[in-house]
């Protein structure tokens, strides 16, 4: 897996995360404990630091980067970011999902327990409240979230978690 530094920044990467051989990680970049990362995953803290939480799942071919100061990425535990996502330099709250192939822009805060559908469009400096459902581009709240249904995603991103934590196991040499 390419693993960069950037300037004095080197990628670290925790213990227990998966990070898949064919991801890509450079520079200022932080990944959580049990966090997963697949193939074909971007992430550039090049001008900027991206913190990935734990349990927190970045999906096939998602890039995220952070290119200024001023909007580092910071995703939360237990977050799912859906295959081909692309954010720059956001917050994401705890228990989120990002669905496939949504983009999301500087300054862009989700909060906890969101879920953005796919294809959804987030523009720069917009808030999105804490658990609401959002859809469209530019993404619109549909509805508020049970708590039942960020329980369910918090089931989901456990579940992945324990898998990957098995593959990490597999691939160890023996």
């Amino acid at each position: 897996m390419p693993i960069l530094p950037f300037g004095d920044k080197n990628p670290k990467i925790d213990p227990q995360a998966f990070v898949s051989p064919q991801a890509t990680l450079v520079g200022d970049v932080e990944i959580g404990p049990r966090a997963n990362i697949w193939p074909g995953a971007v992430i550039r803290g090049d001008h900027a630091s991206v913190r990935i939480g734990e349990r927190t799942c970045v999906q096939d071919s998602a890039v995220i980067h952070a290119h200024s100061e001023e909007n580092p990425a910071i995703i939360g535990n237990g977050v799912l970011v859906g295959t081909a996502a692309v954010i720059h330099g956001v917050y994401i709250g705890d228990s989120a999902s990002i669905g496939e192939g949504c983009v999301i822009f500087d300054g862009a805060t989700l909060g906890e327990g969101v879920m953005l559908a796919p294809g959804s469009i987030v523009p720069a400096n917009v808030v999105i409240p804490p658990r609401s459902l959002n859809s469209g581009a530019p993404a619109a709240q549909i509805r508020e979230l049970s708590r039942e249904e960020v329980e369910k995603h918090n089931d989901r991103t456990e579940t992945i978690a324990q898998v990957f934590a098995k593959l990490k196991r597999w691939q160890q040499p023996t």
